[in-house]
Formats: C-alpha cells, structure tokens, sequence
C-alpha cells in the first residue's frame, strides 16, 4: 500500500500488489505497527474502516487498487455538525431505519474537502440520538452516493441496526436500481461485467477492466430513446456496490452519464449543440430509484425515491427535441 495520507482525521490508503490477498486487518496491522491486529479488527467491526465506500469485515480480502479510508481507533473523525436548516425528504422512518431521498449537490458525510453541509448533519437535526451509531464522522451510515447523484440513502438508528444493514450489503442482499440519462443510444438491454478499481494515474477516479480490480456487475435495460439528441434514459441494476460504479461502467461501454463532468469527455461541446437542454444539465445525471433490503426488524422492505425535478425537466425537454 502507499503511505497514509491525512485527509481530516481520516487516513486514506490505496491498497497495491505487495498487500493483495491479505486479510484486510492484516494489511492494516503492518501499516499501523503502534495498534495490535485485534484492535484493528474491532476497529473494522465499528465501522471505521470503508473499503471502496462500503464497510468490510477483518477477514475482507485486500485487492491491488482498493481504496480504504481508516479512522484509527481513538481519533475520531471529523463529526457531522447538526444542520437544520437542510430540507429533507424522508420517504420512511422507524425504531430501526431511516430512508432519505438525497438531493444532488449534498455530501452524504464530511470528508476531505467537505466539511459540511452534509446529509448526515441534516439527519443528525433530527435524530441527535444517531451520533453514537458507529462511525462518529458517518453516524448511521452503511453506504454512499456521490455528491451530485441523488436518490434513496438508508440510516441505521440502533448499533443492531447498523451491523445487520452492514451484513445486508456486505453480503449483496441489498438490492439497487438507477436511472440514468446517458450520451449515447445502447442496445435495449445490456450487462457490464468488468472489475472496478482505482485508476493508475488519476488517482480521483475509478477504472473499469484493469487487472487486480474487484469484481462489479451492472446491467441495463433502455426506457427511452431520443434519437434526435442521441440521449438514452436507462434503468440499471448494480449488482455489486464499487465506487462510482455506475459511472465507470457506463462510460466504458461507451454510454456516459449524461452531464458526468468526470468519465464524460466531450459533454460540453455535445450540449452545446443543444442549448435549451444544457440549460437543464447541472449535474451528472443519476438517481438512486429504488433499494429494496432485508429490514433489519425482519422480512423484506422495499423504497423508491420520486424522480428529481430536473430528471423531468431534461426528459420533458429532450421529447421536445424530437419533434422539433
């Protein structure tokens, strides 16, 4: 792995090829000589260690180009301040969970270079009971959307809660469906399978098809076509939960999410020749529709998140476009 880097309290490593293979809380362990493999293990048990976003277990199997951000124990991240003034659009709560529609534009946590607003600042309004559920920087929170992308988020509110949402999507239980507008016209249905890990020289972005990645399947069928802009409306499945997963998937295949300033080479100048729809293309644009889980309380719980205002806008204009 290369050294840590601090970023905040959190320290952020990039796994390579000497770690590969190893237990996760082994890898740790010889990184930080100063805390013994058992407290490193607990630590992973609470939460304060993500690989790739996602939590893991100390028996997680370390592959070349991993990202893993690591709290150490008794250092605390930077904690969410309570934001109030942040509207919120929860689809469900109970004792166990809350579900929250995330607006684009909104950081689920802090992180480096994000100190807040945050969505958990917002919850942590509401809930002030939350910031004792695990991770004090990610308090209730088992899994993430990126910042621009909107959608269905789900909050533990117990520390039972939160472990069996951990298990949940640790084990692939968790089921996620997208929508997405994407530059390009693919065939009705397709299925992206191709490993997913961070990208050799930009380290800020994700790659798909490279060797040592983790294994990430996504797949596709098309709602909508607008052959006159060249734009598809997709609904997709993410069978596995890789960073940016959705994103690196598509554009691989040739189909950026529209809007996606970060794997979407050429969106200025395509939008350009469309002025009224780039005047409703403000973000990437992906939407977390529905996640249906095992709710921790038992059975099955399934949840979708309306479409966001500028989804409609960006559709009703592009419908527009074709009959120009």
């Amino acid at each position: 792995m290369e050294p840590p880097s601090p970023a905040g309290k959190t320290l952020t490593l990039l796994a390579d090829r000497s770690h590969a293979g190893k237990r996760l809380d082994a890898a740790l362990s010889g990184l930080f000589p100063g805390y013994s493999r058992s407290a490193l293990a607990r630590a992973v048990k609470s939460g304060l260690v993500l690989v790739d976003g996602l939590p893991a277990r100390p028996s997680t199997r370390v592959r070349a180009g991993q990202r893993i951000d690591f709290t150490p124990p008794g250092t605390p991240g930077a904690a969410p301040l309570p934001a109030p003034g942040i509207p919120l659009r929860i689809l469900h709560e109970d004792a166990s969970i809350i579900v929250v529609d995330k607006q684009p534009g909104l950081a689920v946590h802090p992180g480096a270079g994000t100190p807040g607003p945050t969505l958990a600042g917002a919850v942590l309004a509401l809930h002030p009971e939350l910031s004792s559920v695990g991770d004090p920087a990610r308090p209730g929170i088992v899994h993430r959307l990126d910042k621009d992308t909107s959608g269905i988020i789900v909050m533990a509110r117990t520390r039972e809660a939160l472990e069996s949402l951990r298990e949940a999507f640790a084990g692939r239980l968790a089921r996620k469906r997208y929508l997405a507008f994407a530059k390009g016209l693919p065939p009705l249905t397709g299925r992206i399978d191709s490993p997913v890990s961070r990208h050799p020289a930009r380290r800020h972005r994700m790659a798909a098809g490279l060797p040592g990645g983790r294994q990430a399947l996504t797949t596709w069928r098309v709602l909508r076509s607008f052959p006159a802009t060249g734009v598809s409306l997709l609904s997709m499945q993410l069978h596995t939960g890789r960073t940016h997963q959705a994103r690196v998937h598509l554009a691989s295949a040739g189909f950026p999410v529209l809007g996606d300033p970060l794997y979407g080479p050429g969106q200025k100048a395509f939008l350009k020749a469309f002025p009224s729809l780039a005047a409703l293309v403000g973000r990437q644009l992906l939407h977390a529709r529905r996640l249906s889980i095992p709710h921790p309380a038992g059975g099955r719980a399934s949840y979708a998140a309306p479409w966001p205002e500028d989804f409609v806008a960006v559709c009703r204009e592009l419908a527009r476009l074709e009959t120009a």
